[in-house]
């Protein structure tokens, strides 16, 4: 069964921070190993210490419909950010797709307990914008 078998611990940006790595929204970063077991990919994925997420790219507008830093879409998205770090393959070597990555978005907002309508949602936008992100 998927699920997260770790606890998330992040230390925040200082507005500073988020200025000098020019982004415009929250910023985080891992102090701890954060993993994830998928059943999509077979495997516990394990994000290291020291990743910097944003949670989920989501424009200002729509946050008052899709919050990023709701748990059910922000520990998801610290997965999904890893993977598209990754871009396919992870550090043991083991090999996936971008399709596959966003199917562990939807799958670990399942977990979570994110509606079907906040999950196709993320999902269909990660689908259809996250290209750049991935590299192509």
């Amino acid at each position: 069964m998927s699920k997260f078998t770790s606890q998330l611990f992040l230390r925040s940006f200082s507005a500073a921070e988020v200025k000098a790595a020019g982004s415009d929204v929250q910023l985080y970063q891992l102090t701890q190993d954060f993993s994830y077991q998928s059943d999509k990919l077979g495997l516990t994925i394990t994000v290291p210490a020291g990743l910097v997420t944003d949670f989920a790219s989501i424009p200002r507008p729509v946050w008052q419909l899709l919050d990023p830093e709701d748990p059910i879409i922000a520990w998801p998205s610290v997965v999904h950010d890893f993977l598209y770090t990754c871009k396919g393959t992870l550090p043991d070597g083991t090999k996936y797709k971008r399709v596959q990555a966003d199917g562990v978005l939807r799958e670990a907002m399942e977990f979570c307990g994110a509606g079907s309508i906040i999950r196709e949602s993320v999902y269909q936008a990660v689908k259809n914008f996250g290209g750049s992100h991935w590299g192509g």
